[in-house]
């Protein structure tokens, strides 16, 4: 990436801003005192062109340059404060200007607006951004467009987070279609129709709840144009290459956003590595686990067999080799003042290929061996999945409500494997079902206390056939005419909850609260693993097969008081739980009734305006899940073999974290900084039999874990380069024990560090840039020390050319240091994106060519505490598309 930085370097030095040659000072005051982080303005009369603007320091004094132009206004503007604006009638070289703020309810930063109502007043936790003041030209759809805004954070699978909290949902014009699956509307919708986009702090996803409870969640509204509500409107866009591999990527979004219905229509297929269908999981596995009255949520049948790669840092788009294909009806009705009905469909059949070749290398004492692993993996996701909702509301301070949910999920998988030279073929297949009822009633006691109670019923199948077509086993069970083995997997669940929870606002703005929650379910699992015989016969292994039925009917004592004051809140909590157990197996049943105590304190000191200091501690306790009491081994896929500790256990915990904030994201400088240590009593660990074909894992129950993070994000706002700069820093430590048969226990210390840097520009002029650069570091100690450190850089670049043409060119690398004998390598990629936006015909027509370097492969490093791995993956090729998109 040193061709990038240099780039960026001679980008920085020719258009930063040029020293003016005179000074505009001043102090600025409110009632006598002096007000800090006040922005200041200068504008050319006429014109809403800014020439340059500052901050006022904690003292209210500022100073800012001039080229000397005569007619200039000069503006000022704070949080809580009427805005200023005076024209500058005699300047000179030394100009002196000072003001008094009076204190008012709406202020404007820039193009960012702030409602600070009174605190009981809907709005006034509510942060609105104006669309035009972050667009550049590039952006397509509302995800484009999140990226550009400080403080706002976008992740590599399409999460949002606003500082260190994912928002709740995204929302059009008040209405939310996905819940947490809002990938599915932000990876498609078009960005023309916004106008602003809302923050929604202190965020409470029911009505009758908003001041009374005490909440830190956010949200994003999505405001539209005038011209966009209430009429259908919508874009149809496709992109193919013609010439080379085939790609394509075809798509349709149809919206209807009225004040009493909303409709959203979507529909798209890709097969150029575009995760179309990323947020489906969350839409499916919807609820927040702290929402008053949420019950059940989590609740689902466990994964056994999951062979998706997981690749961290990396662009999972080059080398997802996809078909996928996304249809979603979603609308929102209002046939009664009292009444909103949500309705929203979708099908996905999906096809996702990757290729890998893996060298695992285990080098403890006397174990010594490596293996040499070629995959070629296919998934083929088939899903239908509906979900309903009423809302009826049965006066003005009580509610009724009904979700409803029902899908069909299926998977078929196919994996070409060779190891060691010795090939074979996985199959896997599944259809199951799952069917979820939640009803909540909410009453609003009085303007200061409220009652939520909720039922919920949960019924889930997830049965699997998975098979392998050749005998790897003969250390493990012997030698004879085997040709294969399969394993047929029972996976089901039902589940019924009931709850009730207690708000109540008190004086001062204390907080009680209190729930009682009700509990049942039972979870059926099957593994029966059988050895097929050449001549059709079949094998069950001894200790190879599992049938078991686990019930638990728990009864839990909800509890916590917020004690608030003017600079500071504590809030002691308690959650006790009574839990019956009951484990049915072939060979064992087993009771069991205990009780789990759970108590927690957390706390916030406002030290000053814009500084927040948060600290929470907790003891936890938890009783042993389905998966972790398996008495006999299962396969998890080809050499892997895991079995839980036989019986039912319960592990206890303590946490501890601190977090200090500095400023917010209007500020010009934003900070936070956490640490934190775990400690895990009792755990979960693991103890290996490790040979060349075969990895028998046996989880035992070990104490002791510890671990520790640091955390550090800064944010800061460089005014003579006009952009933001952005710091990254983590370290990770932990300290445990494992075990591998023949080696006995093993102490292991690991130690993880991150760094990453990173600016990016708002520039006026038609250039702009987004560049940085992350590193990071793993570190294993036990026998011996192993390590791996991983870069990634990267450099957006994006061009205003006139005549309404755009393009960018986005370029990244990837590095690697020597690891498994092989020396450090780097792998770049650039993208490059060319379009013209033909506006009286609402039509863009664009052309993107990407891996413009034909990179075919990509290799990273991993480490764990039983072996290195280097794995390199196959990747989509260079290729040109054109494309066109025509909005209506």
């Amino acid at each position: 990436m040193n061709f990038s930085f240099g780039l960026l370097f001679c980008v920085l030095f020719f258009f930063s801003p040029c020293v003016a040659q005179v000074s505009i000072r001043g102090r600025v005051t409110s009632e006598d005192r002096a007000l800090g982080s006040v922005r200041i303005e200068l504008r050319a009369e006429e014109s809403s062109r800014i020439l340059a603007y500052t901050f006022s320091n904690a003292e209210g004094k500022y100073l800012l340059k001039s080229g000397g132009q005569a007619n200039l206004y000069l503006s000022f503007r704070a949080l809580t404060y009427e805005p200023i604006s005076k024209k500058i009638q005699d300047l000179k070289s030394d100009t002196i200007i000072n003001v008094q703020l009076v204190p008012g309810a709406v202020e404007r930063l820039e193009e960012v607006f702030v409602h600070t109502k009174r605190p009981h007043r809907r709005g006034r936790d509510t942060i609105e951004l104006s669309v035009n003041s972050f667009l550049q030209g590039d952006e397509r759809t509302v995800e484009d467009l999140l990226r550009k805004i400080p403080g706002i954070n976008v992740g590599t699978d399409g999460s949002i987070k606003i500082g260190n909290k994912e928002v709740e949902k995204v929302m059009v014009e008040g209405d939310d279609f996905f819940e947490k699956g809002y990938r599915l509307l932000t990876q498609s919708m078009s960005v023309q129709p916004l106008e602003k986009v809302q923050v929604l702090q202190r965020y409470s996803n029911n009505k009758h709840l908003k001041g009374i409870e005490n909440s830190d969640k956010v949200a994003l509204n999505l405001q539209l144009k005038a011209d966009s509500k209430n009429q259908w409107m919508g874009s149809v866009s496709a992109q193919g290459a013609p010439i080379g591999p085939k790609y394509y990527q075809v798509g349709a979004n149809v919206m209807n956003f009225g004040k009493k219905n909303k409709y959203y229509l979507l529909g798209t297929a890709n097969n150029n590595g575009v995760d179309a269908v990323s947020g489906i999981h969350h839409v499916i596995n919807s609820g927040s686990a702290d929402e008053p009255g949420q019950i059940g949520v989590g609740v689902a049948t466990p994964t056994l067999i999951d062979n998706t790669p997981d690749l961290p840092g990396f662009n999972y788009r080059r080398t997802n080799f996809n078909q996928d294909r996304l249809l979603s009806l979603n609308t929102i009705l209002n046939p009664a003042p009292k009444l909103k009905i949500k309705w929203m469909g979708f099908i996905n059949p999906t096809k996702k290929s990757f290729y890998r070749n893996t060298v695992q290398e285990y080098n403890m004492e006397d174990i010594q061996f490596t293996n040499n692993e070629s995959y070629h993996f296919t998934k083929k996701i088939d899903t239908y999945f509906s979900k309903w909702e009423f809302q009826y509301d049965l006066n003005k301070g009580s509610s009724l409500s009904y979700i409803g949910t029902l899908g069909s999920l299926g998977r078929n998988d196919l994996g070409n494997l060779i190891l060691n030279d010795i090939g074979s073929q996985e199959l896997s297949k599944m259809r199951g079902y799952l069917t979820n009822h939640t009803m909540t009633y909410t009453t609003k006691l009085s303007g200061h206390e409220a009652l939520v109670s909720s039922v919920r019923w949960i019924s889930q199948q997830s049965p699997l056939e998975y098979s392998i077509d050749k005998y790897y086993y003969e250390d493990l069970f012997g030698s004879g005419s085997i040709s294969g083995v399969s394993q047929r997997l029972e996976n089901g669940l039902n589940y019924l909850g009931a709850t009730s929870h207690y708000l109540a606002r008190r004086k001062k703005g204390d907080m009680f609260e209190i729930a009682m929650v009700s509990e049942y379910k039972k979870q059926h699992l099957l593994t029966d693993l059988v050895l097929e015989g050449e001549g059709g016969g079949q094998n069950r292994p001894a200790g190879f097969s599992n049938d078991m039925d686990l019930a638990s009917f728990n009864m839990d004592f909800i509890s916590k008081y917020t004690i608030k004051r003017r600079p500071w809140e504590i809030t002691p909590r308690v959650n006790a739980s009574f839990v019956s157990s009951k484990l049915n197996s072939a060979t064992e049943q087993a009771s069991r009734n205990n009780w789990l105590i759970s108590p927690g304190l957390s706390g916030k000191w406002t030290i000053y305006a814009k500084g927040k200091l948060e600290a929470d501690f907790s003891f936890q306790q938890r009783n042993t899940t389905a998966t972790e009491v398996f008495s006999n081994y299962y396969t998890t896929g080809l050499r892997n073999f895991t079995k839980g500790l036989g019986d039912m256990a319960t592990l206890s915990s303590t946490g501890g974290a601190f977090t200090y904030t500095h400023g917010s994201m209007l500020d010009k400088f934003f900070a936070n900084f956490s640490v934190g240590q775990n400690m895990m009593y009792d755990y979960i660990g693991s103890e290996n039999v490790l040979k060349p074909n075969f990895n028998l894992v046996g989880q035992v129950l070990l104490k002791d874990k510890k671990t520790t993070f640091y955390k550090a994000e800064l944010n800061y706002f460089l005014k003579f380069l006009n952009g933001n700069v952005r710091l990254d820093l983590g370290a990770n430590y932990s300290a445990y024990e494992t075990a591998v048969s023949g080696l006995g226990r093993r102490s292991i210390h690991t130690e993880a560090y991150d760094c990453s840097v990173s600016f990016r520009s708002v520039w006026k002029s038609p250039l702009n840039i987004y560049g940085g650069y992350n590193w990071q570091q793993s570190i294993y100690f036990s026998e011996d020390k192993n390590k791996v450190h991983n870069g990634r850089g990267f450099l957006d670049i994006s061009m205003d050319m006139g005549g309404d043409w755009q393009c960018s060119l986005k370029n990244e690398s990837y590095s690697f240091g020597s690891f498994l004998g092989e020396s450090s390598k780097a792998y770049y990629f650039s993208d490059f994106f060319l379009s013209y936006d033909w506006k009286k015909k609402k039509t863009r027509f664009d052309i993107t060519a990407k891996n413009l370097l034909n990179t075919r492969h990509f290799r990273n490093a991993v480490l764990t505490d039983i072996y290195r791995a280097t794995t390199q993956y196959r990747l989509l090729p260079c290729y040109i598309a054109f494309g066109i998109d025509y909005t209506f």
